[in-house]
């Protein structure tokens, strides 16, 4: 939730005097040491339930879910509706047209506007709550509240360009955008500098809280505590966590949690100080736990769109049109939050239990001309980046192939990048290209079962077509590579031919044995069955140059014997 730097914002029954909003087990648990719940949850959840679909629930609950209670106040509260008509009607028709032309032509563009929008909406919310807390205390300087500011901005952005995952998935938007490769000289610079304004913000941030204790008028505890909280969650969402999806759902879950509670609780207190609110909004908001379960209720429902679209449409055109509707839900949030919440208002404020009285809007009285102008002015900064990002994607095309190897120079230890190289090469039937990018894939994440697979398999894939142009030492290689990354891959080949020789398909009978026998030379059954197959092919001197290693390899059995008879007889036919 975003809140003006100047003022203090949200608050619920505690008294003005107290340091917390709820109370001190409420707010740590919601608002401020969240995160000490939600890792060990996590990590719990991930061994029974894949990253993928994880993800898939928990963004639908949180990314798009818990956008439906700021949409519930902005259309909900009439007066706050009549203030800004003009707003909450035009926008709608802009995100939502352009979102879904980017969807539907398949351009990369504004997913990059909404995750840019992101950071800066999840780090705007900690300013927020830091703000809050230190109303608490009544500490409104001007100085200080600029300060809190740049801390969120210095080490949010500071996770971003020190993660290699994210520095990986921006500039892989940048290309599909149809935008330039980063340079590692460029990242390096970036993240040098981000360092220096990290420093150099921290050390302004403690001169500025020493100041104020000395002045009587210290920082709120607690307000340090969420700082810290939050950054170092947000540092280890980003750096300690590798695997992107599970880093996003970690730090999603703790905005999330603080954004629904502290909605529930501006909502309650308004119902319970504001005769003019809604019949909805008052009987959605009272003291209930049957109707906080309705309000997660809802929230879920509306979330669960994503996946349930995803799930029962077939049609490709529909599902770009939901996977915008998507995009435009989260930009909606990001840009209605940016004002609805804002509490330079007296009855906001009176509202959020910050100042004494109701917490009626006065009249619901229209934003003035000259602010509505200045308003309007600030949306260049979404049409000129969508359209010249439209342009730009819509006007340039860059290889697959060679994206995804670029994206490997400038992330060279980063598992995905390789990942998408390799899935990239395979498509392009460029298998020695592949085979590499999955073997540095697993070499960089070896407890990967899926990239181990991806390795084995397209060295077997290169091996046997190289086998199939007679380059037999070579394939042999990665047979071998193979091999080493999957022990039972010999095995497999041997039961894929039983099953093609019992089906009739001698040719791929034939193949796949010898594939085995590339991989392991010492198996006497497969020596013999792939005898059989060859004696079928009429290639005797083979048949028996193989029956006759199977018989050595098993001098006392019967069923081998037999073979090198039958093999011996077919040949004298």
């Amino acid at each position: 939730m975003t809140t003006p730097s100047e003022n203090p914002t949200l608050t619920a029954e505690a008294p003005a005097a107290s340091l917390w909003i709820l109370g001190p087990w409420r707010d740590l648990l919601l608002f401020v040491c969240t995160p000490l719940l939600i890792v060990p949850a996590m990590l719990g959840l991930q061994s029974v339930i894949a990253i993928v679909a994880l993800n898939k629930w928990v963004m639908a609950f949180g990314a798009m879910g818990h956008h439906l209670p700021g949409m519930m106040r902005a259309y909900g509260d009439r007066a706050l509706f009549r203030r800004f008509k003009t707003r909450l009607i035009v926008s709608p028709l802009v995100l939502g047209g352009a979102c879904i032309l980017y969807s539907v032509k398949g351009w990369h563009g504004m997913v990059f506007v909404a995750f840019a929008w992101g950071v800066w909406h999840g780090l705007m919310q900690t300013h927020g709550f830091l703000r809050i807390y230190d109303s608490k205390r009544k500490s409104f300087a001007r100085r200080t509240a600029w300060l809190d500011q740049f801390m969120c901005l210095a080490w949010f952005l500071g996770g971003v360009v020190w993660s290699d995952s994210r520095v990986d998935n921006i500039a892989n938007m940048i290309m599909q955008s149809g935008g330039p490769l980063l340079t590692i000289e460029q990242v390096d610079f970036v993240r040098t500098s981000a360092l220096v304004v990290m420093v150099a913000v921290t050390t302004l941030f403690l001169v500025n809280a020493l100041m104020q204790t000395t002045r009587g008028v210290p920082p709120s505890p607690v307000k340090l505590l969420l700082l810290t909280t939050s950054i170092l969650f947000w540092w280890y969402s980003c750096i300690a966590v590798e695997n992107i999806l599970l880093g996003i759902i970690l730090f999603e879950i703790f905005h999330d949690v603080q954004y629904l509670a502290i909605v529930w609780i501006f909502n309650r207190r308004r119902v319970e100080s504001d005769p003019g609110v809604g019949s909805f909004s008052r009987f959605l908001f009272r003291r209930s736990y049957g109707l906080m379960a309705l309000y997660l209720a809802m929230v879920l429902a509306y979330g669960a769109i994503g996946p349930w679209a995803e799930a029962g449409v077939e049609s490709e055109v529909t599902k770009r049109v939901f996977a915008g509707v998507v995009t435009f839900s989260a930009l909606l949030h990001f840009y209605f939050d940016g004002f609805i919440w804002k509490v330079r208002s007296k009855s906001t404020r009176q509202g959020l239990g910050l100042e004494k009285g109701t917490a009626r809007l006065a009249g619901g009285a229209s934003v003035p001309t000259t602010l509505g102008v200045k308003h309007a002015a600030k949306w260049v900064f979404f049409l000129v980046p969508a359209i010249g990002l439209a342009v730009a994607e819509s006007t340039t095309e860059v290889d697959e192939v060679v994206r995804t190897q670029a994206l490997t120079v400038l992330s060279p230890n980063y598992p995905l990048a390789w990942y998408r190289l390799g899935m990239a090469s395979k498509k392009a039937s460029e298998l020695q290209k592949a085979a590499h990018a999955f073997q540095r894939e697993h070499e960089l994440d070896p407890a990967d079962l899926g990239a181990r697979m991806r390795s084995s398999r397209t060295h077997i894939q290169l091996a046997e077509k190289l086998l199939r142009e007679g380059r037999s030492e070579e394939a042999r290689s990665y047979f071998a590579k193979a091999l080493d990354l999957e022990p039972q891959v010999a095995r497999l080949f041997a039961q894929e031919g039983l099953v093609f020789m019992n089906r009739g398909e001698i040719d791929k009978a034939r193949h796949s044995f010898e594939c085995s026998l590339m991989i392991n030379h010492r198996q006497p059954v497969v020596h013999l069955n792939l005898a059989l197959v060859l004696s079928r092919q009429g290639k005797f001197s083979r048949a028996l140059e193989h029956a006759n290693i199977g018989v050595k390899g098993r001098p006392n059995d019967v069923k081998a014997q037999q073979v090198l008879e039958h093999v011996q007889a077919e040949s004298r036919k």
